[in-house]
């Protein structure tokens, strides 16, 4: 999942007023009571993502509809970069599908969604066991919003740092605490000392500070402010702490390798002894015969670690002509969907008691560290269309890899154009409020 990108292309659904699903209630459903007993026809529509898993889509269609056969589970893929734009324009239309993957509180907030609460207590779902920063309410990538629960989802996918355990044992290197992690300087310093050019092995591969850095390092507590936050003395500090490290040639820059491309087949292939990455396709790194680690992102002592946690967020859109029987698909989802994920993809279930229950681990160290780092997981500050309003942070961050600023002056010179998407975002989001 493309966690940096989706985030923003399906905002667009924020702008369509509620007046725009009119006629689907909750609790009014064109369905009646849920069951597979004696029941009217019902279609369902749901739409999804185009990301390789046809056959755990066809067993969760499989298994939904035989508990409920009176149900036709359409499940319609379309690819991420073009499902906001789609799933917006059926909205403007009058032609919402019933089901949608929800990202962000826009959505929520504009009265698109249902929510789950009541579905949730029928069917005796934990949510305490789930990790906490899907089911508590925050950023983007949460389900909750003003003390409601508006989406759930079959897995947890996480960015963790991974690390070769045997080139740490090679290198007389102890092995970073699962949680808290390491701090970036003992990242940097790890990565120099794992570095070996004549080997082709670079110590670590990282995109940028806001990898790893938490959120909160750059805006204000309430998220509507940035100068003397992105600018300040700590995030300055750990620019040119990052940036020494590609200066001495222990990271590799982005044009070598894209950390989050690449970073999991480099380390496969043995020629990485750290990566900041997506926690998922493991078989990879397994079937490779790689002794690795788990741990959470590098964090400035005094933080509390950040990293991005996201799963496939399915809500039922207000305009839906059977609610009842979308609520009965998301239940069905997040419950027995999550076992068939986890067989058939050997994905994290997003219910770590689930995960407990079918062993997901196993005798692996590396999968129980990433179960531990998970159990962790919060969400952060709450910034409108952030990834737009940060975007001169990256042009910063290239001027001082580049060596054409200083971490302050590229800092200082990005903070007022941050501030001002900032405002402007804060602006657009109240008043859609």
């Amino acid at each position: 999942m493309k966690w940096r990108h989706v985030c923003g292309a399906v905002l667009a659904l924020s702008l369509v007023t509620p007046a725009a699903c009119a006629g689907g209630d909750e609790g009014e459903g064109g369905g009646g009571a849920t069951g597979s007993g004696g029941q009217e026809p019902v279609t369902l529509d749901f739409w999804v993502f185009e990301e390789g898993l046809f056959g755990y889509l066809d067993a969760l269609e499989q298994g939904f509809e035989d508990g409920y056969p009176n149900v036709d589970l359409v499940i319609t893929t379309y690819p991420e970069d073009n499902y906001g734009v789609k799933v917006d324009t059926a909205i403007a239309a009058g032609k919402a599908p019933d089901l949608v993957l929800v990202f962000g509180p826009d959505q929520m907030r504009a009265g698109l969604l249902l929510p789950l609460d009541d579905m949730v207590a029928e069917n005796n779902i934990d949510l305490s066991t789930y990790v906490p920063s899907i089911v508590n309410p925050g950023d983007e990538f949460s389900c909750a919003y003003e003390d409601h629960l508006y989406c759930l989802g079959s897995y947890a996918g996480s960015v963790q740092l991974i690390y070769n355990k045997d080139m740490f044992d090679a290198a007389g290197i102890p092995y970073p605490p699962t949680y808290p992690p390491m701090t970036p300087e003992q990242f940097i310093d790890y990565a120099c000392q794992l570095t070996d050019e004549a080997n082709g092995i670079w110590g670590a591969a990282v995109s940028d500070p806001l990898a790893y850095l938490p959120w909160e390092m750059f805006f204000s507590p309430d998220g509507t402010s940035v100068e003397g936050y992105v600018d300040g003395p700590e995030v300055v500090k750990q620019f040119e702490v990052l940036a020494a490290g590609y200066d001495q040639g222990c990271i590799p820059s982005s044009n070598v390798l894209d950390p989050w491309q690449q970073g999991r087949d480099f380390f496969a292939q043995g020629k990485l002894a750290m990566v900041i990455t997506d926690f998922q396709d493991l078989p990879t790194i397994e079937e490779a015969g790689i002794n690795y680690g788990a741990t959470s992102s590098p964090t400035p002592t005094g933080y509390e670690p950040y990293f991005f946690v996201w799963t496939d967020s399915v809500g039922v859109m207000a305009s839906s002509d059977n609610p009842d029987e979308a609520m009965d698909l998301v239940a069905f989802l997040t419950t027995e969907g999550q076992y068939l994920r986890h067989d058939i993809n050997d994905d994290i279930p997003l219910d770590l008691a689930i995960a407990d229950e079918v062993d997901w681990a196993g005798d692996i160290a590396g999968r129980q560290e990433g179960l531990e780092v998970l159990s962790h997981a919060r969400s952060a500050v709450f910034i409108p269309n952030r990834w737009d309003v940060i975007g001169p942070y990256y042009d910063a961050w290239g001027f001082v890899v580049g060596g054409e600023k200083t971490a302050q002056e590229a800092l200082d010179d990005a903070a007022p154009a941050i501030q001002e998407n900032l405002d402007k975002a804060w602006e657009v989001w109240n008043e859609a409020g």
